[in-house]
């Protein structure tokens, strides 16, 4: 790891960076920048560092929607089977009484909602409900976002149907995705875990509702994302760097706004280098 400096001045405007508040609000689903994980419906994040992140990496279940959201992308390419017929079949005549009765519908946001209904059918009777609730999700995710990314500015049937298709599409895989995921979870669990324990002294970890989100150098730029959209990121602990390169936590209870945008120019400043999560 490289060694720097930390002068008062930059220790300063570290500082004022995370201070600094920011009104909450929603993220978008899948976030790109935060390793896709959906954070539409978080209620809160938060940065930890030291001796509470620690604590909080040792729980290996913390990890299911993180992992679940790398293996639905590693899993697709072997999970493609086409949507049935007797759930596409059904879309036409739904969507256009919807469209019809004036109901708005939104591609990628009805088609998760709707995706996930499934989810409890599929995992009744799983071995790790969580993890297969995880999976299932996952997968509703991946499918809705490929489904309806070129979907913008079309009508409200053509919304309609793009979304149900996703979702068919989405039950047609979904236990080819379970299983497929299933494989590797445990593997998963584990390198998120050292990514995070090996990052909680140096730069920290990002949760959100106390689910692991990611750590390393991807921080910067999720916390600017998040930010970006609205969400409020509280700093439970500032990350400074000594001439040892060792790190210490200080600045308890700070919050992140929109000056956190230039974050990531501050830690690339300092010189810090972090290890990259495979």
């Amino acid at each position: 790891m490289k060694t720097s400096k930390l002068s008062s001045g930059i220790l300063f405007a570290f500082a004022a960076l995370l201070l600094v508040g920011t009104p909450s609000g929603t993220a978008r689903a899948g976030v790109p920048e935060c390793g896709g994980i959906r954070l539409e419906d978080v209620a809160s994040c938060d940065v930890r560092a030291d001796v509470e992140c620690e604590a909080s990496c040792e729980r290996l279940g913390i990890y299911t929607t993180s992992c679940a959201t790398r293996l639905e992308t590693v899993c697709r390419s072997e999970c493609t089977l086409s949507a049935m017929p007797t759930c596409t079949d059904s879309c036409t005549v739904m969507c256009q009484g919807e469209c019809d009765a004036g109901v708005s519908i939104t591609c990628q946001h009805n088609c998760f909602g709707e995706c996930v209904g499934s989810c409890s059918g599929s995992c009744a009777g799983a071995a790790d409900a969580a993890r297969c609730q995880a999976s299932c999700e996952a997968t509703c995710d991946g499918e809705c976002d490929i489904q309806c990314a070129p979907v913008v500015d079309e009508s409200c049937y053509v919304h309609c149907i793009e979304c149900c298709d996703g979702s068919c599409t989405a039950q047609a895989n979904m236990d080819c995705q379970t299983t497929c995921q299933e494989v590797q979870f445990e593997d998963c669990e584990r390198e998120f875990q050292a990514d995070c324990m090996g990052s909680c002294a140096v730069s920290g970890a990002l949760f959100c509702d106390d689910e692991y989100v990611l750590s390393g150098a991807e921080l910067p730029a999720c916390i600017d994302a998040l930010l970006a959209r609205g969400l409020s990121v509280e700093v439970e602990a500032m990350v400074t760097i000594d001439t040892s390169a060792s790190c210490s936590a200080a600045a308890a209870g700070a919050e992140a706004g929109p000056l956190g945008l230039g974050l990531v120019a501050v830690l690339g400043a300092l010189g810090l280098r972090r290890r990259r999560r495979r």
